[in-house]
C-alpha cells in the first residue's frame, strides 16, 4: 500500500479532502507530462511513518484533472496544498523541504479537547 493516494476526479477529492475532517492533508499539485516529484516523495514517507500517530494523509493530483486546479496547469513547478476540516490553510509552491516540514509538523499536531 502506497503513503500517496491519487486523486482522479472531483467527485473523489471532495470524499478524500472536503469530506474528512480532523486530518491534515498534504496534495501535491503536478503536470500530467512532469509527474510527482520524486524528490520530495522520500521527505514525504519520512514525515508519514514518523508521525503515523498523527491524522495525516498525502495525495497527489494531476492539475489537468480537476478544473478548480487550472491556475497550476501549464507550471513545470510542483504546488503543495495543505487542507483541514475541507478548508485550505497553506500552499508552498516548489520543492521546499524545511517548508512542508514545518507546515506537516505544526498543522497535523492534534490539539486537546477542551476540559470543562
Amino acid at each position: 500500500m502506497s503513503f500517496i493516494t491519487e486523486i482522479t476526479s472531483e467527485a473523489h477529492f471532495k470524499t478524500e479532502i472536503l469530506d474528512t475532517p480532523g486530518t491534515l492533508q498534504v496534495i501535491e499539485v503536478f503536470q500530467s507530462w512532469c509527474g510527482p516529484c520524486k524528490a520530495v516523495q522520500s521527505t514525504f514517507k519520512r514525515l508519514y511513518f514518523d508521525l503515523n500517530d498523527r491524522p495525516l494523509k498525502f495525495y497527489s493530483v494531476s492539475a489537468e484533472r480537476l478544473p478548480m486546479l487550472r491556475e497550476y496547469v501549464g507550471k513545470c513547478i510542483p504546488v503543495f496544498l495543505f487542507y483541514k476540516d475541507g478548508k485550505q490553510l497553506e500552499l508552498v509552491v516548489g520543492v521546499q523541504a524545511p517548508a512542508l516540514n514545518r507546515f506537516v509538523m505544526e498543522l497535523s499536531v492534534v490539539k486537546a479537547a477542551a476540559s470543562a
